[in-house]
Order: structure tokens, then sequence, then C-alpha cells
């Protein structure tokens, strides 16, 4: 299950990214200073069932293999539904692509096809992916897996760059709708000091450049 942006997607995120992260450090300061909590406020990791429900106005699409007039990209409605091909309106607020794809395939298992190979894939970048920036090698966007650590996505994105600050890595995430930074002591945590920190879909990892 995956959901990557186009590259004018990707251009709008990171700026977003840079502009919010830098921001937000200004104002706490927290490109320079762990924070004291940051270990009670980034201890939860995302249960499987969290992972990529979808909601109202959420964008996915959905293939059948060899059946291109099955195929095609859906928008949930406000009722949180889709309406598919050959099976009507189908329910997906709240469900995953993997759930969607049971659906869908027994649907037509049941009326129409054999066999049906089915994939969803969603399209909201917030839900199925990490951003990373600043001093990193490859600035960009790590597809969200179950047990996706910090130390990974840094590690994915080439690692620090020459000039990071790498004891003190901003996180930025949301939770119930509001956004808050954590520093973190990522040197700390790649030398195995201190514990690693779960990432959660939508995340923002942002390391800052060292002043000297």
């Amino acid at each position: 299950m995956r959901g990557f942006p186009r590259a004018a997607e990707w251009i709008t995120v990171r700026s977003l990214t840079v502009i919010f992260c830098f921001s937000a450090c200004l104002a706490c300061g927290c490109a320079t200073t762990v924070s004291n909590d940051w270990q009670a406020r980034l201890s939860a990791c995302p249960t499987s069932e969290e992972l990529g429900q979808l909601m109202p106005w959420d964008k996915l699409e959905i293939r059948v293999f060899g059946q291109s007039d099955l195929s095609g990209e859906y928008e949930v409605s406000p009722r949180g539904t889709i309406s598919f091909p050959r099976l009507g309106e189908i329910s997906v607020a709240g469900k995953r692509c993997d759930e969607i794809e049971v659906i869908i395939r027994e649907g037509l298992q049941a009326d129409y096809l054999r066999d049906p190979s089915v994939t969803c894939i969603n399209r909201e970048v917030s839900k199925t992916a990490v951003t990373v920036d600043g001093m990193v090698q490859n600035p960009g966007i790590v597809e969200f897996r179950p047990g996706l650590m910090l130390t990974d996505v840094i590690a994915q994105s080439g690692g620090p760059a020459v000039r990071a600050k790498t004891d003190a890595v901003v996180i930025v995430r949301k939770h119930d709708g509001i956004s808050e930074s954590v520093t973190v002591p990522y040197q700390d945590i790649l030398l195995g000091k201190e514990p690693n920190v779960c990432m959660h879909p939508a995340d923002l990892v942002y390391v800052p450049q060292s002043v000297f």
C-alpha cells in the first residue's frame, strides 16, 4: 500500500515543511535545545488500526489487473463512500487500503471476475509518508511502514550532511489536529545511549544546521 506525491506536490510539501519547521524552531528555541520531556511526548508508537484510515475528501487509486474500466482514481465523498463500477456505493471511511482491496475483490469475485487482483493506493501523502528536510543528503519523503524509526528515515535520506547539527533533531507531529515540535538527541539515539523514536504518518523530521 503506497502513496507518493507527484513532483509538484513534493515541492509544495517541502516548501511548507521548511517554513513550518523553521518558524517552530525560532518560536521555541528547539533547534539548539533538546526538549526535556521528549521521551514522554514521543513514546507512543502508532497501532496498525490507526494507519492510513480514509476520511471524506481523501483520494485513493484503485487498480484491477487487466480491467481498465474498473481502474481509476476516487475521492471519498462527504458520506464516506466511493462509487465503484459494478459494485455501486462502497463505504470506505475509517478503513485502510488493504481492507478496501478485500471488499472490492470479494464483490467482483462474487458477480463478475473469477480471481481479481485488486490494488488500492492511498494518495494522501500525509498518511503514507514521513517528510525529512534540513541538513540531510537527500531531503524528501520516506514511505511510511509500521515499525519505522527516526534513525531509519534519516538513514534513508542519505544520512546527515556535513554541517548538520545531529545532537538536536526536530520532530514535528500532529496530535488532535495540533502540530507540536519536539527536539530529540539524535546523536545519542544513534549511539544507543537513548531510546529510538517511532515515526508516525505525517511526521516531519528536520535536521538543523550547525552554527560552527
